[in-house]
């Protein structure tokens, strides 16, 4: 970067109403990839970055513009002028005021998504396809907390991730999170997920074992049962026999184990056919190898409980699934959900590095978000805790009622 200031200011006159002595203060030349921000005493600010074609004039003007407190507005002068200006909350009166002065109008705000919707919409613009994946309060309003050009540290390699370039980008309405990226992650699980996470079935079976000899106070899975069996007897009251619960996703099947063992009569699901069958063979409990999401819905019957144990944040789209599990929910039972909190995880040392926002999680929740989450797929929320689990993990528990 050069500065070249000047001193003393160059002075000059402007304006269509009162006079306008405007002071030009210095030139800044900057290279490509080089940035300058402007500030007000008031903490508003915005970016200018410069490119090897030229500038982004501003930051997004739906997202981090809008942040640090600037609405931008397409402004029209008198001589048939365009400008764009940027306004700074708490300044409306001044602007209005200006505005009438100079005889300029506000053609169009350039911060509301509608405005700026109107206008990708118009005759001889170009729409762009969307994002691929929605806030869970629709109003997807995102900022880019941070951008991955390598795995994080103990983030499983996938072969469908190189090269590897994704975002993580935060809604700035409920603070819930989405990775974005652009990698061709479809064969997740086709195979891929319990081959590279657990190294196939020899490692399944063993990373089963090593967790359900964890001691008690190490382990995740302890604390989980111990709320759901305490929601469950509250709810239900004390029954001869355990409740009916379907765990979608079930995975290594340690939560269904313990279950089983409190005397609930459990049935697993998962994709992977490895998965379903270790339910079956090494735990004891009904499996069923199927996509919950797929095509054709799913004869399973109804279950007093369902459970979603780190499961909606590996979906694209986590209401159609809650929404989904209705269908397979008896009379008066609940769902059971465990989400990644990201709400607290952003906030800790390593923050985007933690494995809450490793790539395989889609989505990373705020308490707002699951309520939302939770409301938009038709449930009532009951319960919803924010713990640090044994393992550190920062996790959302919920319990759902039905509508």
């Amino acid at each position: 970067m050069k500065l070249k200031s000047n001193q003393p200011p160059r002075e000059f006159a402007i304006g269509r109403g009162q006079p306008i002595v405007m002071k030009d203060c210095a030139r800044i030349e900057l290279e490509p990839d080089e940035q300058v921000t402007f500030t007000t005493a008031a903490g508003a600010e915005y970016d200018v970055a410069r490119k090897a074609w030229g500038f982004y004039a501003t930051p997004s003007l739906n997202g981090r513009l809008l942040n640090f407190g600037l609405r931008a507005a397409l402004v029209k002068s008198p001589l048939g002028k365009y400008y764009v200006l940027l306004m700074e909350r708490g300044h409306e009166d001044q602007f209005e005021r200006y505005l009438d002065l100079e005889g300029n109008v506000v053609v169009r705000w350039l911060d509301d998504d509608a405005d700026l919707a109107a206008i990708e919409g118009a005759p001889g613009s170009v729409t762009l396809a969307k994002m691929p994946l929605h806030c869970p309060c629709g109003a997807d309003r995102f900022t880019t907390v941070h951008t991955y050009f390598a795995p994080p540290a103990g983030e499983t390699r996938f072969p469908w991730a190189s090269p590897y370039r994704r975002e993580l980008v935060r809604c700035s309405v409920c603070g819930h999170f989405l990775s974005f990226h652009q990698m061709d992650d479809r064969t997740l699980y086709d195979g891929s997920y319990v081959n590279a996470t657990y190294g196939g079935d020899d490692g399944l079976r063993a990373t089963f074992e090593r967790i359900t000899r964890l001691d008690p106070a190490q382990s995740d899975n302890v604390g989980r049962v111990a709320r759901v069996r305490a929601f469950a007897e509250q709810h239900f009251g004390v029954r001869p026999r355990g409740p009916s619960i379907l765990d979608v996703g079930s995975g290594l099947c340690v939560f269904l184990h313990r279950m089983r063992a409190l005397g609930w009569d459990c049935t697993a699901l998962d994709p992977d056919p490895r998965a379903a069958r270790h339910a079956r063979e090494t735990v004891g409990v009904r499996a069923v190898c199927a996509d919950f999401m797929g095509a054709e819905p799913l004869d399973l019957g109804r279950f007093d409980v369902l459970s979603f144990n780190k499961v909606l944040e590996h979906v694209r789209d986590p209401i159609a699934m809650l929404r989904r599990s209705a269908r397979h929910l008896a009379a008066g039972g609940f769902v059971y959900i465990e989400l990644p909190d990201g709400e607290m995880a952003i906030g800790d040392p390593i923050g985007p590095a933690r494995e809450e926002f490793f790539i395989e999680h889609h989505h990373v929740f705020s308490a707002a978000s699951l309520a939302l989450l939770s409301a938009r797929a038709g449930f009532r929320l009951a319960a919803l805790e924010r713990l640090q689990e044994p393992s550190t993990k920062y996790t959302l528990r919920a319990f759902l009622l039905g509508g």
